[in-house]
C-alpha cells in the first residue's frame, strides 16, 4: 500500500508556501483568460474594433503561453500538495478536462479563424465556445474547495 506523506511536501509545511502558489495559479490564469477573452470579445464584434481578431491574437500570444505555463506549473505544484483530495475530486476532474479542452480549442479552431477571415456568424460561434469553455474551467476551479 502506497502511503503519501503530506506534510514532506514543501506546500504543506510552510504557511506560506500554498497560498503564494495559489496566488501565483490564479494571477496566471486571470493572464491567460483574459489575453484570450480579449480575441473572443473582438470575435463576438464587442469591442477593439479597429483590430482585427488576428492581430489582438498575434500581440498576446506570448502573454497567453507565458501564463499558460505557469498556470500548469502552479497546478502541479498544488495538486502535489494533496493528490488523493484532488484525483477524487469531481470539480477538479471536470476542471482538468475542460482546461484540455479550452487549451486544444485555443490552439486549433479558436487560432484558426482568428487568423482568418471568416464570416461574421462564425466569428461569433467560435468566440462563444471559448467564453463558455473559459467561464467553465474557472467556475470549476472555485468549487473544488467546496466538493
Amino acid at each position: 500500500m502506497l502511503i503519501y506523506d503530506l506534510n514532506a511536501n514543501p506546500l504543506n509545511s510552510n504557511e506560506w508556501a500554498f497560498p503564494l502558489t495559489e496566488c501565483f495559479h490564479i494571477t496566471s490564469f486571470a493572464l491567460s483568460i483574459g489575453t484570450i477573452a480579449l480575441v473572443d470579445l473582438r470575435l463576438l464584434g464587442l469591442g477593439m474594433r479597429h483590430q482585427t481578431p488576428g492581430q489582438i491574437l498575434k500581440d498576446t500570444s506570448l502573454w497567453t503561453l507565458a501564463g499558460f505555463i505557469i498556470v500548469i506549473f502552479s497546478g502541479l505544484l498544488i495538486f502535489s500538495s494533496d493528490p488523493i483530495h484532488y484525483l477524487y475530486n469531481e470539480a477538479f476532474r471536470f476542471k482538468v478536462t475542460a482546461l484540455t479542452l479550452g487549451i486544444i480549442y485555443n490552439y486549433t479552431i479558436h487560432r484558426k479563424i482568428a487568423l482568418s477571415n471568416p464570416s461574421p456568424g462564425v466569428d461569433a460561434l467560435v468566440g462563444g465556445v471559448s467564453v463558455l469553455l473559459w467561464i467553465s474551467v474557472v467556475f470549476s476551479g472555485l468549487w473544488i474547495a467546496f466538493i
